[in-house]
């Protein structure tokens, strides 16, 4: 009968380790991105009655008790709460962040509480600060940083004067999208807090309408932009010329380029434009201008796509341009690709970098090290990025900023494993002070 006694002390200590896990579940039950645990329990050992070597139709082994054998992770998504900090990060479906110490020490995670830190690249020089993602605890969090972007100590960022000094990070080469480098090689997601979008200056403004046959004079203006990010206009003056060709419209140009409020004038130059009998332009002789530096080449198109002169069509006058106006940040947002992308004042965006999400072969083979973070385990793999059928790192992964994922415990179904384990835990205390009945009835019996 002593057997008795130790299954039932087995079972009761059993019990009380997955008692311990429920109520670990229940207490992190309001942890952002908490994976719960659950208890896999297995018998200890047993012993055969019949030690005889004859092969029998049934069984005749006997449990000595129970074991804890694991306890697993239970990875099913948690709901998804919305905040309204950007750099808030939850993951709609499987993967990790990464983050990493000071002492370049490497864990993976689920919560995405992120904050900031301020770092100066060029020490001592304030407006080369940048804002590193940060977890709660400090720890950097990991990603791709790309290299369309640096750091101009002369740049004037608008507020020279009032700022006393220049310099901003300013960007050199726009971009909607951001790769992921190798695995290995990510680092510290940086967010500048001064960021520019480079002026574009304009070097073809394209002009297009009907000027009509009547002796009158039309006008058709466009908007350039000069080096100096101002917003200049340039404008075409059309006047019937005194001689005409003998088949076909002549018209003598005027083209002007001057500040936008007319104060400062860049260019004047004169020439003539020739339309044939049927209303194309047969010929221009200003090919450009001077925008405050800038050459702006004039387009008044060919053929029919561009400046016509016929008549019976009504009088009409469009014009565009290329270049882009200067800006500076307004904002950062992060797509549902992990992708990092600058806002700026011009209404133009520009990506500078991209949050990693990390992938295991076997998840359940990480090491939990406290708090949400984990670590890897010769179990769980090295940690890696999944591809697409053409080789193209994806995220594998939904990145929802402004968001937060919710602990993953059911605190009803915790309620119930624990009346269980409370129910095994009597019932195997039951089995001890039974036992101990019958042993002490079976001495009672040899006096």
């Amino acid at each position: 009968m002593t057997q008795g006694y130790y299954a039932g002390i087995t079972g009761i200590q059993t019990n009380q380790y997955g008692l311990d896990v429920i109520s670990d579940n229940l207490a992190n039950s309001g942890t952002t991105a908490y994976k719960s645990s659950s208890t896999e329990f297995s018998d200890l050992f047993t012993r055969a009655l019949n030690s005889s070597t004859t092969s029998t139709p049934t069984s005749d082994d006997i449990g000595y008790g129970v074991k804890l054998q694991a306890t697993s992770f239970q990875m099913q998504q948690g709901t998804l709460m919305p905040s309204e900090r950007f750099n808030d990060l939850a993951l709609e479906g499987s993967g990790w962040f990464g983050v990493m110490t000071t002492n370049e020490e490497y864990f993976y995670t689920r919560d995405g509480s992120f904050s900031f830190d301020t770092y100066q690249n060029v020490e001592g020089d304030v407006n080369s600060s940048s804002a590193r993602l940060v977890t709660a605890d400090g720890m950097y969090v990991q990603g791709t940083m790309l290299t369309n972007f640096a750091y101009n100590g002369a740049f004037d960022y608008g507020d020279s004067v009032s700022n006393g000094s220049t310099g901003a990070f300013v960007i050199n080469q726009p971009t909607n999208d951001a790769e992921l480098t190798g695995v290995n090689d990510q680092g510290i997601l940086e967010f500048p807090t001064r960021l520019a979008y480079p002026v574009v200056p304009t070097t073809e403004a394209s002009f297009f309408g009907n000027l009509g046959i009547n002796n009158e004079s039309r006008m058709i203006s466009a908007n350039v932009i000069s080096a100096s990010n101002e917003t200049n206009q340039l404008k075409l003056t059309f006047t019937m010329s005194a001689t005409q060709p003998t088949e076909g419209v002549a018209w003598d140009v005027v083209a002007t380029i001057t500040s936008n409020d007319g104060s400062t004038v860049y260019d004047t130059k004169n020439g003539q434009a020739i339309f044939g009998k049927s209303g194309a332009l047969s010929s221009f002789d200003i090919t450009s201008m001077d925008n405050d530096g800038t050459a702006v080449a004039i387009n008044l198109g060919t053929n029919y796509s561009g400046v016509i002169s016929i008549d019976g069509v009504g009088i009409s006058g469009s014009s565009s341009s290329d270049g882009v106006s200067g800006g500076t940040l307004t904002k950062y947002g992060i797509n549902p690709n992990g992708v990092i992308v600058a806002d700026f004042s011009n209404g133009r965006q520009s990506a500078i970098g991209r949050v990693a999400v990390y992938h295991f072969q076997n998840d359940q083979g990480l090491n939990r090290e406290g708090g949400t973070y984990f670590q890897e385990s010769a179990d769980s793999g090295k940690p890696l990025f999944w591809t697409d059928a053409n080789g193209n790192t994806i995220s594998g992964a939904i990145v929802r900023s402004g968001n937060l994922e919710a602990s993953n415990v059911r605190v009803d179904v915790g309620l119930t494993d624990m009346i269980i384990m409370q129910r095994a835990y009597q019932a195997n205390s039951k089995t001890i002070t039974t036992v101990d009945e019958m042993i002490q009835k079976a001495l009672s019996m040899h006096r």
